[in-house]
C-alpha cells in the first residue's frame, strides 16, 4: 500500500488497536532494519523524529504556488489545443514534451498533497489534471490516442491517487460522489480497473452501500431518451451503463451476486440484447463466477439470442474443462 492508503486505513483504529499493531509490527522487523532506520529512537522520541521529517519534507517539496500556476497553465493550454495544433503560444518543438510536463506536475501535486495544508488545492488540481487527460480520449488535445500511457502512468493508478487525496478533503458522502463522477469522465465504457480502484477505497460495507445509493441517484437523474438516436442520447446511455456496471461491481464486492445481476439486467441499455448479454458475461468472467456465467449464457439461448462467437468459445471451453480460459 501507499502511505496515503495506510493513513486512511488506520485513521479509524482505536488507541488500543494501534498499540497492538505497533507492537506486532516491531516484533516482525529484522534487527538490522531496526538499527538502520533508528526505529527505537523513533519510538522513544516520536515528536523529535516527526519534526525532523517535516523539515526534510519541506526542503524536498516543490513550491506550491509555482506548481499550481504551472498546472493551471498546462490545463488551460491543453484545452485550447495549443499542444496539438499550430499556434503562437507553444513552440512546435515544445509540444511533444507535454507528456513530461504532465508527469512532473502529477508527481509534484502528489508530493505536495502529503502536507495537510495543501490538500484542498492539490485535490482540485489533481482532479482537473485527471479530467483533461480523460478529455484527450475524445478531443484531439495531444498527439496521442492514449494519454495516460503517453504520460507513463496507469489510468487506474492516477485515479486511485486522486481519490485518496479527495477523501482527505470531505465527508464520505461527498468524496464518494466526486469519485463516482470521475468514473464518468469521457471514455467509451467503464474501465474495469477504475471500478476496482474505487472499491479498494471503500474499506467498509457501509461505504460500499453508500456508493451504491449515490450511484443509483446519479443514474436516476441520467434519464435516457428512447424516441430517437442522437449524440446526446449516446452520451447519456454511456453514463447510465457506466453507473450500472459500477453498481454491479459494488454489489459483487458485498457478495450480493443476484442483486448485481438483477440490477444489471434491469438497467443496462443497448438496442441489441446480445450486447447486454455480452457485457454481463464479461463482468461475471472477471469475477470467475462459473455457475452464474453458464446459467446466464444458457438463459440467453432459451431467449433465442445469438451469442458472440467469443462467448460460444468460452462456453465450450468451460463445459469441456470445468474452468474459464485464461482470457475473455
Amino acid at each position: 500500500m501507499k502511505i496515503q492508503e495506510v493513513r486512511t486505513l488506520v485513521a479509524g483504529y482505536s488507541d488500543e488497536t494501534l498499540r497492538q499493531l505497533v507492537s506486532e509490527i516491531y516484533k516482525r522487523l529484522p534487527k538490522k532494519v531496526i538499527e538502520e532506520k533508528q526505529i527505537d529512537s523513533l519510538l522513544q522520541n516520536p515528536q523529535d523524529m516527526a519534526a525532523k521529517n517535516r523539515l526534510v519534507r519541506q526542503k524536498e517539496l516543490p513550491d506550491l504556488d509555482e506548481v499550481c500556476w504551472e498546472t493551471e497553465k498546462f490545463i488551460r493550454d491543453a484545452r485550447e489545443q495549443y499542444y496539438s495544433v499550430p499556434n503562437q503560444v507553444i513552440h512546435k518543438s515544445q509540444r511533444p514534451k507535454w507528456r513530461f510536463v504532465a508527469k512532473r506536475l502529477y508527481k509534484s501535486l502528489i508530493d505536495l498533497s502529503q502536507d495537510t495544508e495543501n490538500v484542498l488545492e492539490t485535490s482540485r488540481l489533481l482532479t482537473e489534471l485527471y479530467k483533461v487527460l480523460c478529455e484527450a480520449y475524445r478531443v484531439y488535445l495531444f498527439n496521442t490516442t492514449n494519454p495516460f500511457a503517453s504520460v507513463g502512468i496507469e489510468k487506474s493508478e492516477f485515479y486511485s491517487n486522486v481519490v485518496s487525496v479527495i477523501a482527505q478533503t470531505a465527508l464520505p458522502e461527498q468524496w464518494i460522489k466526486e469519485a463516482l463522477m470521475l468514473t464518468l469522465e469521457p471514455t467509451v465504457t467503464l474501465d474495469h480497473s477504475i471500478g476496482v480502484a474505487l472499491i479498494e477505497k471503500l474499506k467498509t460495507a457501509p461505504l460500499k452501500e453508500m456508493a451504491i445509493a449515490i450511484s443509483e441517484q446519479l443514474r436516476k437523474q441520467n434519464t435516457v431518451p428512447t424516441l430517437y438516436r442522437s449524440n446526446r442520447r449516446y452520451y447519456l446511455e454511456q453514463r447510465n451503463n457506466t453507473l450500472t456496471e459500477l453498481i454491479f461491481m459494488l454489489h459483487m464486492a458485498l457478495s450480493e451476486k443476484e442483486a448485481a445481476i438483477g440490477d444489471f439486467k434491469s438497467h443496462y441499455k443497448d438496442s441489441a440484447a446480445e450486447t447486454i448479454l455480452y457485457v454481463l458475461l464479461r463482468q461475471l468472467f472477471n469475477y470467475r463466477e462459473k455457475e452464474l456465467w453458464l446459467r446466464e449464457y444458457e438463459l440467453g439461448l432459451q431467449q433465442m439470442l445469438q451469442p458472440h462467437h467469443n462467448l460460444v468459445a468460452i462456453y465450450t471451453h468451460l463445459k469441456e474443462t470445468g474452468d474459464f480460459p485464461q482470457y475473455f
